[in-house]
């Protein structure tokens, strides 16, 4: 019964916001992102404690509890404007991105494929839809959702904007689907900042230990093609997304093990610009569940 309801309001989700005015859907899901935050859901706790390590304070700290609320109406825009995003036309999906430094990528791919990793900020969805159009091609995995109908329409929703998708299912193949894109020319973008697949390796994060995934820098030192993490980010009604600098790292020739510490030493580099971007904009980081083993909220027993 819980799935079915949970199905159903995600089918609200993307059928009933299409019936009123935008500034309405915006309006309620915001109205929707307050009444949550008031009721300090365990999911709001992990949040604010999740805050409280990017701003290097006590989860007590007053600016706390006024900076969850912010993130969490940034949160509930991200699913308004997913929900409408399979609609939108070229003009609502591409003339409010701000592209900043996207011609480093650009560059990247005139020769080859090309590896992006990104944190959890803003509308992560938006921002893939427009680089499928931008930079011509996007491959992505998803992680699977429960039920399986919520699932089954992200996918869809995804695959009508352009991204090309590959289920993250845990049975393997994934790895070796995401390489031959990159090997086909194409751009390949993977979420880095929180260990999803349970494949990741111990990294500094904020200043504290924690796995991350090694995905993106594996595909880059397995297939030679360039390394860039980009950041998206709310500026008013509009998304900017931020590129940086290609990750520059050591190339040569390495196996086994050696391979692995590579990886992770690439994903140092990356982590330290995530921490960048989301220093700048902690009310756009959405993370509602535990990034690090030493930081998972429990409620008091009696």
């Amino acid at each position: 019964m819980k799935s079915r309801l949970v199905d159903f309001g995600y089918w609200l989700g993307w059928n009933a916001l299409w019936i009123m005015p935008t500034r309405w859907a915006y309006y309620l899901f915001d109205k929707a992102a307050q009444i949550v935050w008031r009721r300090e859901l365990n999911s709001i706790k992990q949040l604010e404690l999740n805050l409280a390590r990017v701003l290097g304070c006590e989860v007590s700290d007053p600016r706390i509890r006024p900076l969850g609320l912010k993130t969490m109406q940034s949160y509930m825009r991200y699913y308004c404007e997913t929900f409408m995003l399979p609609r939108w036309s070229d003009e609502q999906l591409l003339g409010r991105v701000q592209a900043e430094n996207s011609e480093v990528v650009l560059d990247a791919l005139k020769s080859g494929g090309a590896v992006l990793t990104l944190p959890h900020l803003a509308n992560w969805d938006w921002a893939g839809a427009w680089a499928a159009r931008y930079f011509g091609s996007l491959c992505t995995v998803a992680e699977r959702l429960r039920p399986e109908g919520v699932f089954q329409k992200f996918l869809k929703a995804r695959e009508s904007r352009g991204i090309t998708l590959m289920p993250l299912s845990g049975e393997g193949g994934t790895y070796e689907f995401l390489r031959e894109h990159v090997n086909q020319g194409r751009l390949v973008a993977l979420l880095g900042d929180r260990d999803v697949a349970k494949s990741g390796m111990s990294n500094e994060f904020f200043g504290h230990r924690t796995p991350l995934p090694i995905g993106a820098a594996l595909l880059a030192l397995d297939t030679g093609r360039p390394l860039f993490t980009c950041a998206p980010w709310y500026d008013g009604e509009d998304l900017v997304i931020t590129f940086d600098a290609e990750v520059v790292f050591d190339r040569s020739p390495v196996q086994g093990r050696d391979r692995l510490r590579r990886a992770q030493e690439i994903t140092k580099l990356v982590a330290a610009n995530f921490e960048k971007h989301i220093s700048a904009h902690p009310d756009n980081w959405h993370q509602l569940q535990p990034v690090w083993p030493d930081l998972v909220f429990q409620e008091a027993t009696p």
